[in-house]
């Protein structure tokens, strides 16, 4: 078994949004990562999404793009992304769910020792002000807002990493959306859940464009920290187990 990761997919199969408009090297992005997976793909292999799946704002328009990481081969894993407006209760999704796809929600998966847990995060304190090239050049201001949201995702991954409790793993890899320490790589909330569970291996999504050059990618104490979303990894899928 090998595990891979990329995320941030912005698929729009029912309403299609040109995801060129943010660079000519995202025409036909979808085409991208399937071809790039299909490549490498083999069995048993997983391959974990780390949010922004799907630009849909209900679940219906969703469904197309269900379809498409269906398709693809091996085991999928999906984490909810900040545009994943689609995503709808844990409940419901589980019923709409491929049996190829699983989903993390502030929980985890143990499989062949490997424990993944995933939450979606959210923006660390000390964020320096810069453009999300996914909201079309909107700045982003840290509010208090923003760290009530903060401390609800940190309770969130520590939810997670606490139902491995008892249980026997290995490996233990973190998957986020946003990345676990702000744009000057200090310790967050994220990072010390991380050191203090061990983990081997934190993979996140979320930057592109020129905040790729912001991203945290290397070790960190004991776990080794990969920025995957999509255009970062040039839309190939990066091992990480």
């Amino acid at each position: 078994m090998r595990i891979f990761a990329i995320g941030d997919l912005h698929l729009s199969h029912a309403k299609p949004k040109p995801m060129w408009v943010f660079g000519e090297h995202w025409r036909d992005h979808e085409k991208k990562v399937a071809e790039n997976w299909s490549s490498i793909a083999q069995k048993d292999d997983i391959l974990l999404i780390v949010g922004d799946i799907s630009w849909a704002m209900r679940l219906e328009e969703a469904r197309a793009d269900l379809d498409y990481l269906a398709a693809l081969a091996g085991q999928k894993i999906i984490l909810r992304g900040n545009h994943d407006f689609w995503w709808p209760s844990k409940s419901k999704l589980e019923s709409v769910l491929d049996p190829s796809i699983k989903f993390l929600q502030a929980s985890s998966l143990i499989i062949d020792n490997v424990a993944i847990v995933g939450t979606r995060g959210w923006q660390c304190p000390g964020q320096i002000p810069s453009a999300d090239m996914m909201t079309e050049g909107k700045e982003f201001s840290y509010t208090e807002a923003d760290y009530k949201i903060y401390q609800r995702e940190v309770a969130r991954l520590k939810q997670a990493l606490e139902s491995l409790k008892g249980k026997k793993y290995q490996h233990l890899i973190v998957a986020l959306h946003y990345p676990p320490m702000n744009a000057q790589h200090e310790p967050s909330g994220f990072t010390e859940l991380i050191d203090k569970y061990s983990a081997k291996t934190c993979v996140y999504g979320h930057l592109h464009a020129e905040a790729i050059n912001l991203a945290f990618n290397g070790n960190r104490n004991q776990t080794q920290y990969q920025l995957v979303s999509a255009d970062s990894v040039s839309f190939m899928p990066r091992q990480i187990f």
